[in-house]
């Protein structure tokens, strides 16, 4: 049962992941998130900030102990934990009453480089994943 719980909140994460970066696509040309894709990128985010803990409590042991999970997938595991919740606590001190607009701008773009830390992460995390799947299959 736990294999399968982890498997959907790996899923599930990957996902949410892949939805961020893709509404955060109007940031990268130097644009602004509005409209439609602020909207769904609070979504994702909503869901983010729910499943990157269950997804590091339930990683945690295999991450440690496993001799089967590959160091690229250890790695990536742990830069997605760290960088994803880097990039939620830096909006959460956005909707404190304590920064400065300039400190809030500042936080914003901490908050664009580590979300494109964690999307850059998942996809080494992915890698990783997929080579453990072909050690598997060979062995």
């Amino acid at each position: 049962m736990s294999i399968w719980i982890d498997r959907v909140l790996t899923a599930g994460l990957l996902v949410i992941i892949a939805l961020l970066t893709i509404t955060a696509i109007p940031v990268i040309g130097g644009g602004h998130l509005e409209g439609r894709w602020l909207l769904a990128h609070m979504m994702a985010s909503g869901a983010m900030v729910f499943v990157l803990p269950a997804f590091g409590i339930t990683g945690l042991v295999r991450a440690v102990r496993s001799e089967r999970f590959p160091k690229i997938r250890r790695a990536a595991f742990w830069i997605i934990l760290v960088a994803g919740f880097f990039t939620i606590a830096t909006v959460f001190l956005c909707m404190l009453p304590l920064p400065s607009t300039d400190q809030m701008h500042q936080l914003i773009f901490w908050h664009a480089f580590a979300g494109f830390v964690t999307t850059a992460s998942a996809i080494l995390f992915t890698l990783g994943l997929v080579m453990s799947r072909r050690t598997e299959t060979t062995n």
